[in-house]
C-alpha cells in the first residue's frame, strides 16, 4: 500500500506481477510507502485505514536485491505510518488491449464492510506503470470530485451529431 498524490492506494496482483518493483518505482518519483506485504486494516469513520504490521515500516522484499530499507535510502518521508485507503489496483500481468479501451475494467472490493474502488489493470513490461498508478489516482480524484472523462466525451460527441443532424 502506497499513498499517491494524498491517495492510498492498494496494489495487488499475482506474485511477480511486479508490486514491489512498482512500488519502489513510486517511492523513487516521491510517493509514500505504507506497507509492502504486510498492510493491516481498521474501519475509522466509515473509511478503511491500511498501515504496516509494527515492526516491518520501510522495507521492501525486491527480487535480486534483497530486504531493502527505504528510510536510509530515500529518507523518513519516503514511509507513512498509515492513510485512508480510496483505490485498489488489480494489477495482471497481460496486455492492455484485452482491456475496454473507454473505461477502467471495475470490480468489487470490499473489506471489514467497506467497500472501495478496484480496478483491474493490465501490467507488462512494455508499459510505464509508475506512471499509469499516477495516472490512475488522478483519475479517481477527479472521479470523486464529479468528473468522468468518458461522460464528458460522450456528451460532447451527442451534441456534435445532433448539431450535424440539425
Amino acid at each position: 500500500m502506497l499513498q499517491v498524490f494524498g491517495q492510498g492506494v492498494l496494489l495487488q496482483g499475482d506474485s511477480g506481477v511486479g508490486k514491489t518493483d512498482l512500488a519502489l518505482e513510486l517511492v523513487d518519483r516521491g510517493h509514500c510507502l505504507i506497507a509492502d506485504d504486510a498492510v493491516e486494516f481498521a474501519t475509522e469513520n466509515g473509511r478503511l485505514l491500511g498501515c504496516c504490521r509494527a515492526g516491518f515500516e520501510g522495507f521492501l522484499e525486491v527480487h535480486g536485491l534483497g530486504i531493502v530499507s527505504l528510510t536510509p535510502l530515500y529518507g523518513e518521508q519516503a514511509i507513512l505510518g498509515q492513510a485512508p485507503l480510496d483505490l485498489v489496483l488489480l494489477l495482471e500481468n497481460t496486455a492492455a488491449d484485452n482491456y475496454d479501451r473507454l473505461q477502467p475494467v471495475q470490480q468489487p472490493w470490499s473489506m471489514l464492510g467497506v467497500v472501495v474502488p478496484a480496478w483491474s489493470m493490465p501490467c507488462s513490461g512494455r508499459r510505464n506503470s509508475a506512471l499509469i498508478i499516477e495516472t490512475a489516482v488522478r483519475l479517481n480524484l477527479c472521479r470523486q470530485q464529479g468528473y468522468d472523462a468518458s461522460i464528458d466525451l460522450q456528451s460532447r460527441l451527442s451534441y456534435l451529431l445532433k448539431e450535424g443532424a440539425a
